[in-house]
């Protein structure tokens, strides 16, 4: 294995053969003859003089035993390096460099491109409603149609047997944990394609890393292959050979194809769109430029435009041939920080009465969604289509025309985990403290200190982030006229972040009021697997905010639990309640002695949240890891699956009685 250093970067070491280094001294003998051509002074002939002439040349030569000298060794181990990092073509690092350049300049050149924004000539109005939009309506008709034939291969049953309106709604949910959830998703999607079940799911929804998987499995450099699961497999194993923050990886990802200028164009754009519009820039937004130097460059970015654009992932899920993608994150609501300036203040009746209520609710998390269709929260009922997200909005209509968030931004923002607030941090610090006097001692400090600051005082210390968030325009400002009312819409700034901070599973969209979704099949690849007790809690507000009895159906495997969700009509008051039953099956990627006793995902030092670089040979183990952990639960979910198809068909026959 790689050695991997405290920053996760690659260490190169230059491997110099261990042999002992002599002085070897080599005398050489040359023996030479020399003719002396003189004239006899007593006649006119000529004489010549011959002589042999011996040499010895002594020469003191450094050898290894291994034959080759210490300096040809040392220049033949340079080049070895030289030639590992530096692109083959210095012409395309040179390119690479003068695009950064004039960046800028070509970013704002293409900003009014109509063959490349074609968005900058609509006009966009939010849709005050939670019913699904057309679009999503249109595609749940097309997939039903589409997967028929695999579900009756799946359930055992001749096509005839299969009515569209029974086949179960089956979502599958990847978790947060950076790459390495990234990869194990992506890994248990391979065992689902061996099962059938992969080809049966209607929704696939992803949270910080498994958002990344399906940034790329719905690009060109997926999407178009034959198995896009398995052609993002190898991809990763193709790609993932450099830290994100290492400057040899970025400059190998945009040098290493055909065209480096719009490859820094299609990563880097969006930081000046963003800076152009008068929104700060933060960490989180270079973290995504980054991460889609890596995730989403291929050999040939001229024809990647689309793929920097997430309303353009439609392309691939026209006639219902692909599962839909609902990616996410989160708006951190903090009632105390919703105070207005005096200008705006007067147009809040009895603003003083109004901001000393408001000012005392407690913090809570909005989850936000985002599809190719589009882009919105069930807790404000408002959703705006997804080319549009970015813009400016006042009164439920876009106030100005900009090209669609590229996006990099939106990977950034998905997975940027450190700009959680510091309560999520303290609970992470405290998961990786080892029981006992540390952890114990620093609890008492902590919770010692909380006392000191009071209810009021704690729950807004700990509501702040460290790390600044992301910022896009809002769309629901002001989005009804005025006297206004306090809260979000009152605020110019949307600041989104990893939904993670909230749940390490994005159950919320899956479970949104009119998306009637039957089965969840849950994938949890994070870090928090090993304490049980984290999913515990984790479950308890989930339900309890949206309003579902969590029932205990067979518990008994470790690798798949399974609870009916059964909704109670209650919720936390900000978000919408549940109204649908399902059955959610939870996956946890655990270690398993059939393929690797010593692997632990959740512990593993290369499979770390920090690390962003993976070999081959460890891609392929967690992919045996996925498989493996699948096939010991694998007819335990099939028989969730049968039994929830058999109930809604005789439901339907009972009801056309």
């Amino acid at each position: 294995m790689e050695d991997i250093n405290e920053r996760g970067l690659k260490k190169t070491e230059i491997d110099i053969p261990s042999d002992v280094t002599k002085v070897q001294t080599t005398e050489t003998t040359k023996t030479t003859e020399t003719t002396n051509v003189v004239k006899d002074e007593n006649s006119d002939s000529i004489i010549k003089d011959k002589k042999l002439v011996t040499e010895t040349t002594t020469t003191t030569e450094e050898k290894t035993e291994s034959g080759k000298t210490f300096y040809t060794q040392i220049k033949s181990k340079f080049e070895q390096v030289f030639h590992e990092f530096i692109p083959e073509s210095l012409q395309n690092n040179r390119k690479v460099v003068h695009a950064f350049d004039n960046l800028r300049e070509n970013a704002l050149k293409k900003v009014n491109d109509k063959s490349i924004h074609p968005e900058i000539e609509w006009d966009a109005e939010v849709r005050k409603s939670n019913d699904l939009c057309d679009e999503e309506k249109k595609f749940l008709k097309e997939r039903k149609e589409f997967i028929k034939e695999a579900f009756a291969k799946y359930v055992g049953v001749g096509v005839e047997e299969i009515h569209v309106d029974d086949i179960p709604v089956i979502a599958f949910a990847g978790s947060g944990g950076g790459f390495r959830a990234m990869i194990a998703t992506t890994a248990y999607m391979r065992a689902l394609q061996d099962s059938g079940l992969y080809d049966c799911g209607v929704y696939f929804a992803g949270l910080s890393g498994s958002c990344w998987n399906l940034a790329t499995q719905y690009s060109s450099l997926c999407a178009t292959k034959e198995n896009p699961v398995q052609a993002l497999l190898d991809f990763y194993k193709e790609n993932l050979t450099h830290h994100i923050a290492s400057p040899r990886g970025l400059l190998k990802a945009l040098s290493n194809n055909s065209s480096p200028e719009t490859a820094v164009e299609l990563v880097f754009g969006g930081l000046v769109e963003k800076k152009t519009e008068g929104l700060d820039l933060h960490v989180v937004d270079v973290y995504g430029s980054l991460l889609g130097a890596v995730i989403l460059l291929g050999r040939d970015p001229e024809s990647q435009h689309h793929d920097f654009k997430l309303s353009q992932q439609r392309r691939f899920m026209e006639g219902g041939k692909q599962m839909m993608p609902i990616y996410t994150s989160i708006h951190h609501v903090r009632p105390w920080k919703d105070e207005l300036d005096p200008k705006l203040a007067a147009f809040v009746e009895n603003y003083d009465q109004e901001w000393a209520e408001h000012s005392k609710k407690k913090d809570h998390m909005a989850w936000y969604e985002y599809t190719p269709f589009e882009v919105g929260c069930d807790e404000q009922a408002a959703w705006v289509p997804t080319w549009a997200l970015g813009r400016k909005f006042e009164l439920g209509k876009n106030i100005n025309r900009t090209p669609e968030l590229n996006i990099c931004q939106l990977v950034g923002i998905m997975g940027s985990a450190p700009s959680a607030p510091i309560y999520i941090d303290v609970r992470q610090f405290e998961h990786f403290l080892p029981e006992g006097w540390l952890k114990t001692e620093w609890k008492k400090l902590y919770e010692g200190a909380m006392e000191d600051l009071g209810e009021e005082g704690r729950w807004k210390f700990e509501g702040h982030h460290l790390i600044p968030t992301a910022e896009i325009y809002n769309y629901i400002y002001h989005l009804n006229p005025k006297p206004y009312k306090l809260g979000l819409v009152n605020n110019e700034i949307l600041e989104l972040i990893d939904a993670g901070a909230s749940n390490d599973l994005p159950l919320y969209p899956l479970v949104h009021p009119s998306r009637e979704v039957d089965i969840i099949i849950g994938f949890d690849c994070s870090s928090q697997i090993t304490h049980h007790e984290f999913f515990e809690q984790e479950q308890s507000v989930f339900t309890s905010r949206k309003g579902i009895t969590k029932v205990a159906r067979d518990v008994e495997n470790k690798y798949c639990e399974i609870y009916d969700y059964i909704p109670n009509g209650k919720s936390d008051g900000h978000t919408t309640p549940a109204v649908y039953p399902n059955v959610f099956c939870y996956l946890p990627y655990l270690p398993n002695d059939k393929v690797d006793k010593d692997f632990v995902p959740s512990t593993a030092k290369f499979a770390s949240f920090a690390n962003f670089t993976y070999t081959p040979e460890q891609i392929d183990l967690m992919v045996r890891l996925a498989k493996q952990n699948w096939l010991e639960v694998e007819e335990k979910v099939k028989g969730v699956v049968i039994d929830t198809w058999k109930k809604k068909r005789d439901k339907r026959l009972s009801n056309s009685k």
